[in-house]
């Protein structure tokens, strides 16, 4: 899910990706509301040392940066859905402290094995 126009969405984030499923536009933030995302303070985004030294490194191996969004303070989280439609995994992000890929990828079997409630 994304807080940008699709329009820039497809130009900025999307570009040269194949994202096989549907990407979420909620232009007006109500689902990040809804699910208790917030904003980072600028200092924390601008002016911290660790983001400058990341964005260098990705740089420097030739990665190629995409174009920066309407919001660059919007935090964004990790959820997983069970097939029930009941949240079964939630992990706000609180700076840049994502989980690891096995984390989600462990919430994801474990939601896809549930029984689905009726």
């Amino acid at each position: 899910m994304v807080h940008d126009s699709p329009e820039r969405v497809r130009a900025g984030v999307l570009d040269g990706l194949a994202v096989p499923f549907p990407v979420l536009v909620d232009e007006q933030r109500t689902a990040y509301r809804a699910w208790g995302l917030r904003r980072a303070p600028f200092w924390r985004v601008y002016l911290a040392p660790a983001v400058w030294r990341q964005y260098w490194q990705l740089v420097r191996s030739g990665e190629r940066l995409r174009r920066l969004g309407r919001d660059t303070l919007q935090l964004g989280g990790d959820f997983v859905v069970g097939r029930d439609g009941r949240l079964a995994y939630a992990r706000p992000q609180q700076a840049d402290d994502r989980p690891p890929v096995g984390v989600l990828v462990q919430e994801l079997e474990r939601a896809a094995r549930a029984p689905a409630s009726r």
